[in-house]
């Protein structure tokens, strides 16, 4: 690699760096949100927000890493063409796959890396999500951490908590009426929520146990020292179908027979190839920006049309991916246009930069509906 590719590199690396990591931040930002009443109604710690939060980064990045490719591609280039750097150049011999090679590197790199995220780490990280998500919500043990307040269970359990210090809570009052035939009225001074397979449990100390039977209203005392007592209301909720972004490529283009796999066979095949076409547009944008950034001569009125050019074309691509893959969840022969549609800019983009007399064609062209020809500079002899 020259120097003067090498200088390519590194301006479009580092701007694919800062743009990713831009991107990715604020969409993370805007998609925490949601997540903020579990910490407001369920008193969800900072580092369990923390860290069911950012399961969803893969999520993230398969969606920014090509975004932020091409942006940093017509940022780079647009930044070098008015510098006139591109034409210093191709003065000294460059033709224009030398000048995308560095871009096409990184663009072949950021495929690998979108291809680990959506085929090892985007399932791994929602599984993870999920089991996180449902411990949080089957945990109400949060709930009665929170002190100076009686929280019902419905309408068959009530407990009270005075004061809270660390993992103890002081002061528990539990009223329990779940059996029909007795109700259960229990008091200590302190205890300490720990967790079963069964969901939270406090172990009580120094305290009471009444029971009054219902027809006889006799009431029975018990004092203890310590004393368990299983505050879940029922089993945890398992979960029988694993959703599609839960599930590794073979789980999705090979669905079991189980009649949740049976019903959305078509949304899982779907899903599987959309893993394995996605990762592609980490280098399938890029290059649609190589071929329309590079075409023709240098603008001296600057490169407005090109830009709204590479801009329309990226949203065209972009848009056409994303109605394709909704609509091959439905009709799974859209999965063909799906490949096509990353597949086939690469393909003839790699074509255009490497047979210069097409992209010299193309370059006229676009000039000429633009009504630009005037400005432009033409090689000698054209």
């Amino acid at each position: 690699m020259s120097k003067a590719q090498f200088y390519i590199l590194r301006q479009v690396a580092v701007a694919t760096l800062f743009i990713a990591v831009t991107l990715t931040v604020v969409v993370w930002l805007t998609q925490s949100t949601r997540f903020f009443k579990l910490i407001l109604n369920r008193g969800l710690s900072l580092d369990v927000f923390l860290e069911l939060t950012s399961l969803l980064v893969p999520s993230f990045l398969l969606i920014t890493l090509p975004i932020a490719l091409f942006l940093a591609t017509v940022f780079v280039l647009t930044k070098m063409l008015n510098d006139r750097e591109l034409v210093v150049m191709r003065s000294a011999g460059m033709s224009d796959l030398g000048l995308a090679a560095p871009v096409i590197a990184l663009g072949v790199l950021g495929t690998m890396v979108c291809y680990f995220i959506s085929l090892y780490l985007l399932p791994a990280s929602f599984k993870q999500f999920r089991d996180l998500q449902d411990d949080v919500r089957s945990n109400f043990s949060v709930r009665l951490i929170q002190e100076g307040a009686f929280t019902n269970f419905g309408d068959k359990l009530t407990i009270y908590v005075r004061e809270r210090v660390g993992d103890e809570v002081r002061g528990v009052l539990v009223q329990d009426n779940r059996d029909k035939a007795r109700t259960v009225t229990m008091m200590a001074e302190r205890g300490t929520v720990t967790f079963s397979e069964t969901g939270p449990r406090v172990l009580m100390g120094r305290g009471n146990r009444q029971e009054r039977d219902r027809e006889t209203g006799k009431i029975a005392t018990l004092y203890f020292e310590r004393y368990s007592f299983d505050f879940a209301l029922g089993k945890p909720r398992r979960r029988v179908y694993v959703k599609p972004n839960e599930r590794f490529l073979g789980e999705l283009l090979s669905p079991g027979g189980n009649p949740g796999d049976r019903r959305n066979r078509s949304k899982l095949i779907a899903e599987g190839h959309n893993r394995l076409i996605a990762p592609l547009y980490a280098l399938t944008l890029p290059i649609l920006a190589l071929v329309i950034m590079l075409a023709g001569q240098f603008n001296k009125r600057g490169q407005g049309v090109r830009i709204v050019l590479v801009l329309t074309a990226a949203a065209l691509c972009e848009g056409a991916a994303i109605g394709l893959a909704n609509s091959a969840a439905k009709q799974n022969l859209l999965i063909v246009p799906a490949y096509a549609n990353a597949i086939l800019p690469i393909v003839v983009g790699m074509v255009l930069l490497v047979r210069t007399d097409w992209l010299s064609a193309l370059a006229g062209r676009i000039e000429r509906q633009a009504g630009d020809g005037a400005g432009e500079e033409r090689p000698a002899g054209a």
